[in-house]
């Protein structure tokens, strides 16, 4: 019996109005359409950035439910929710009317994020789920302090985690799988420095896995989903006055993902498609596209799936985001109806999707 899994960064779904702010003054950012127009102070303008914020994500969240309903997933690992009443809402008001067969089951545990943006999970009906959540784990918790964290103001008793280790466990027809669903520190101010923190953090999650199955972790199902936050590759693109852009390869010196790939402990699934199709972000300063979007695999659940490839949703990309002309199968690439040059957009993540076959691991559901 096969399942569809996904994983998708859904950028703030929130309920509430948040206010961009300069990360060394604290000094309101106005948003890009606001500071088109005066306003008295900042409170008038806020006002005006609510109507806009408003308008502009009517539009986006219907793209973003045409980017899980093209997703076609039994399980979506999600990312950047800010509450579960926030992802119900979504689901009943937006998703709901762009798929078939609804979500029935939804889960979400608060983490440490400072904004309030936290990893959940939602499963259609047939597929039970429990949850757990690793939000309290501290570096001491886990022996992962090192000198590079303590040189970074941290300290043994902070926890591991900027936002959460989701431990989802699903049944399947009889036979469990386990899936961690994670978003880990972003790279925002220096990739460089931010990378002890993400370093740590996929070391606790191969903790927490070995740990969960002791001598077995290799044969047993799981797999480790979420928006990792770093690369090992990415592509250097430079524009062209005709054509599509120029693309050129490159390997990352250093990652904070070395934990998951060390002696082949998980098995990155994207890497089974070639390398121009692997990407699920672009970051516009630096002109380059990469993977930061993960569905690991336990090697025991890769070999079971040899032929198994993902699938990567770019439709809700917004057009600043530089493709080629044309699909690797040669047909178009489209956009969504209504997707604009920067916004609105279905997020700036490309989700992606994997459907399996779970093989007896000699496990039952709790």
């Amino acid at each position: 019996m096969p399942i569809r899994i996904a994983t998708f960064n859904v950028e703030n779904l929130m309920r509430r109005h948040t206010a961009e702010r300069d990360r060394h003054t604290g000094a309101w950012i106005p948003d890009a359409a606001v500071g088109l127009y005066d306003h008295a102070n900042e409170a008038e303008g806020r006002l005006i950035e609510r109507a806009v914020q408003i308008g502009i994500s009517d539009d986006q969240r219907q793209m973003t439910a045409q980017a899980i309903r093209d997703l076609d997933a039994d399980i979506v690992c999600l990312q950047e929710v800010d509450d579960l009443r926030a992802l119900r809402y979504f689901h009943d008001r937006y998703l709901r009317k762009a798929i078939d067969e609804p979500y029935e089951e939804f889960a979400l545990l608060q983490g440490n994020d400072s904004r309030g943006i936290d990893v959940a999970v939602m499963a259609r009906r047939g597929y039970p789920i429990k949850v757990k959540s690793h939000a309290t784990l501290s570096y001491r918790d886990l022996n992962l302090f090192n000198d590079d964290l303590r040189r970074g103001g941290h300290t043994e008793d902070d926890r591991i985690f900027r936002r959460d280790c989701l431990e989802v466990e699903v049944e399947i027809a009889g036979k469990v799988l386990d899936i961690f669903v994670c978003h880990l520190k972003s790279m925002g101010g220096d990739r460089d420095r931010t990378m002890a923190i993400r370093r740590a953090e996929a070391r606790a999650v191969r903790r927490i896995i070995e740990r969960k199955y002791d001598q077995r972790a290799r044969f047993c199902n799981w797999l480790i989903c979420g928006d990792m936050n770093d690369y090992r590759e990415k592509i250097a693109v430079r524009q062209t006055r005709q054509g599509p852009p120029d693309w050129t390869p490159a390997k990352a010196e250093a990652s904070g993902l070395d934990a998951f790939f060390a002696d082949r402990f998980a098995i990155n699934l994207i890497e089974r498609l070639p390398w121009e199709e692997r990407w699920t972000h672009w970051w516009g300063e630096g002109k380059e596209l990469s993977q930061l979007d993960y569905i690991f695999a336990s090697p025991a659940l890769a070999a079971a799936n040899p032929r198994a490839k993902p699938e990567i949703v770019r439709r809700g990309l917004p057009y600043r985001v530089p493709v080629r002309a044309r699909n690797p199968d040669g047909t178009p690439f489209e956009r969504y109806p209504r997707v604009g040059f920067d916004r609105p957009k279905a997020s700036d993540h490309c989700p992606v999707v994997i459907e399996l076959e779970i093989p007896d691991d000699g496990r039952s559901p709790a």
